[in-house]
C-alpha cells in the first residue's frame, strides 16, 4: 500500500521566494510556485534586511504560494530560519492571479516592534529588482 504525498501550500514574500536568498535551500522540495497575494502590509526589519509582513488590512503583499513537499530541509529552514527571528506561522486565505483562493502557510510578523518604513506595493522583490 501507498500513501499519497502530502504537499503543504506556503505562502513566500521574502527570502523564500524564487531566487532569493534562502530559494535553493527549499528549491528541490517545491513542485509549483505560482504568483499569488496575501491581505496585509509588509514592512521593513528595523535593520533593513529582510520583510516582515503584518497580516490584515486593505493592502495586498505579492508573493508566490509554493507546492512544498514535506522533507527535514525544508523544517529546517522554515524553524530555523523564520520562526526562529520570530515569524509565526497562520494559515490564511491567499489570491492567486486567477482570482482563486487557497488557504495557506503564511509566516507573519506578530509584534508591533522590530517593523521599519513600509515596503512600497507590497512586494519585496520590486525594490531589489530596481537597485533599492
Amino acid at each position: 500500500m501507498t500513501f499519497p504525498s502530502v504537499e503543504i501550500p506556503l505562502f513566500v514574500y521574502g527570502s523564500l521566494r524564487p531566487g532569493m536568498a534562502l530559494w535553493s535551500e527549499i528549491e528541490p522540495h517545491v513542485s509549483a510556485a505560482r504568483p499569488a497575494s496575501v491581505e496585509g502590509a509588509l514592512h521593513w526589519h528595523e535593520g533593513g534586511e529582510w520583510p516582515l509582513l503584518v497580516a490584515g488590512g486593505p493592502g495586498r503583499v505579492r508573493g508566490e504560494l509554493l507546492s512544498l513537499r514535506h522533507g527535514d530541509e525544508v523544517n529546517r529552514v522554515i524553524v530555523d530560519e523564520e520562526l526562529r527571528y520570530g515569524y509565526d506561522a497562520r494559515w490564511l486565505p491567499v489570491v492567486l492571479e486567477d482570482g482563486a483562493v487557497v488557504e495557506a502557510l503564511v509566516l507573519v510578523w506578530p509584534r508591533r516592534t522590530e517593523r521599519g518604513p513600509p515596503i512600497p506595493g507590497g512586494d519585496f522583490a520590486a525594490p531589489l529588482a530596481s537597485g533599492g
